[in-house]
Parts: C-alpha cells; structure tokens; sequence
C-alpha cells in the first residue's frame, strides 16, 4: 500500500506539471468565465420577460446550467484520456520503467498508483469547474442545481472509467494506437447513448437495443445520463422539454454494472501489465 502510495504522490506531482493539465485548466476557467457573462445576459431577458419565478424559469436555468456541465464532462474525459494515454507506453517505450519496475516494487504497485494519481487530479479538476458553474448559476440567478454534489462525481466517475480503459490499453499498445482506441470507444458510447435516448422518446425497441449495447460496452454516456437525470427537476424529465431529459433513465444496475466495469479495467490492467516482456 506503501508504494502505491508514494507512486501516486509522484503521479500526481507529475501530472500538475504537465501543459496539458494547465491547458485544460485555463480553457475550463475561460469557460466558466464566458458561461458566468453569457447566462448574465440571458438571465436578464429571461426574468424581464416571465411573469415571475416559475417552473418554466427554473427549466430555462436548468438547461444552461446541464449544458455547462455536459461541457465539462466532455473537458474531463479529455483530460482524462489525454493524460493517461502515454502513462504506462510512453515509459516502457522510453524504457524508463525498467528503473522502477524492480523488486521490491511490484509492477502492480505502479500501475494502481499511477490510476490513483490522475484519479484524484481529474476528480479535483471536474469539481473545481463543474462547482464554478453551479456557483455562477446561483450567484446571478439564485438557482440551485439540485443533487449537485452526487451529480459532480458521477461526471468525474465518467472520467475514470476512460482513465481505466487509457491505462489498459497502455499496457498493450503504443501511445497513439492507445489514444486513437479510447476515443473510438467513448465515440461509440456517445453515439450509441443518443441512439437509445431518440429510440426511447420515439418507442423504437431496436435503437434502445443499440443503446443498452453500446452502454455495455463502454457505460460513460449511461453514467452521465444517470448524472444528467438527477440533476434535473422530475418535470423536466416527465415533460421532456429539455434535450438531456430522459425518458428512461439508467438504473441502480447500471451504475453497479459501471463499477465492476471499472474495476475489472482495472485488474485486467495489472495482469497485462505483470505479464508484458519490458
């Protein structure tokens, strides 16, 4: 436990000196900045014209506060692929693993290190600025995003399952292949995670099916349905007057699914990484 540890501490430190962290960083604070100024603007034409603070307002708020968070969970999933994409390839491609892959260190030890490193920098990063545009929310509006603390770590749970599907790969194939692979997969969670939303609001079981089997797959999108359901008012839902209403939301099953998913990743990571010729 020791090890894994200190190799997070090394992760980590490491992590906060990479470009593409404060990168992302600036861009994630530039957007709130511009998100914060745009709904200012909005807000205002929208309480001018209402007849005071009703449901149809809050739906309003609501929606722009649901579309800066599927922002940020589409920064998250970025940096979580982008930073853990070279993580375990990148070293054994520049054999610097050699000098830590020795005993007493356990290659194990590395890689469950390495994961809880960048683990605790995306959960930092995507509470940081999914909590700046709730705050922003609140502050010009006085609307409160309901279940935002639950809500914000589903989208960073989000993140890690793509950190876990990265290190796989990493342990397998070389950093670009590795890239291109996680991408492809969170591409065909997107798309099938739309595909099943149409297909339920239009009752066509066949692309409900492609949904639920792209959700097995990869379940990114489901956890960030599951996200975007509990966040909103159950009146949006019903009325479906909200392009992230859900007319059939992911179940307990699937956030269970979801976590077995990432813990299997996670073993099947270290097996691979334990039996790779270095």
């Amino acid at each position: 436990m020791r090890d894994i540890l200190i190799f997070a501490e090394l992760t980590f430190r490491e992590a906060r000196r990479s470009k593409i962290l404060w990168t992302a960083l600036g861009l994630g604070l530039a957007f709130i900045i511009l998100y914060g100024v745009g709904f200012y603007f909005i807000y205002r034409d929208m309480v001018a014209y209402s007849h005071g603070r009703d449901i149809t307002l809050d739906a309003g708020f609501n929606f722009m506060v649901m579309a800066g968070l599927y922002v940020i969970s589409f920064l998250g999933v970025m940096l979580a692929v982008l930073t853990s994409v070279g993580t375990i390839s990148g070293e054994i491609t520049s054999h610097t693993i050699q000098a830590l892959a020795t005993k007493p260190v356990r290659r194990t030890a590395i890689l469950l290190g390495k994961w809880l490193g960048l683990a605790l920098m995306l959960t930092s990063y995507i509470v940081l600025l999914a909590g700046g545009i709730i705050l922003a929310t609140w502050a010009i509006s006085g609307y409160l995003l309901p279940n935002a603390l639950p809500g914000m770590l589903l989208i960073a749970f989000q993140a890690l399952i793509m950190l876990s599907l990265s290190i796989l790969g990493g342990t397998r194939l070389s950093t670009v292949a590795n890239g291109v692979l996680a991408f492809m997969c969170y591409g065909l969670a997107f798309v099938g995670g739309w595909i099943e939303q149409v297909g339920a609001f239009t009752h066509n079981e066949t692309a409900v099916d492609i949904g639920i089997l792209s959700s097995l797959l990869v379940p990114s999108e489901a956890i960030w349905k599951m996200a975007a359901n509990i966040m909103q008012p159950p009146a949006v839902n019903v009325l479906g007057v909200s392009p992230f209403s859900m007319a059939v939301a992911p179940s307990t099953a699937m956030l269970i699914y979801a976590l077995v998913y990432m813990i299997a990743l996670i073993a099947l990571a270290s097996y691979s990484f334990n039996h790779r010729d270095l």
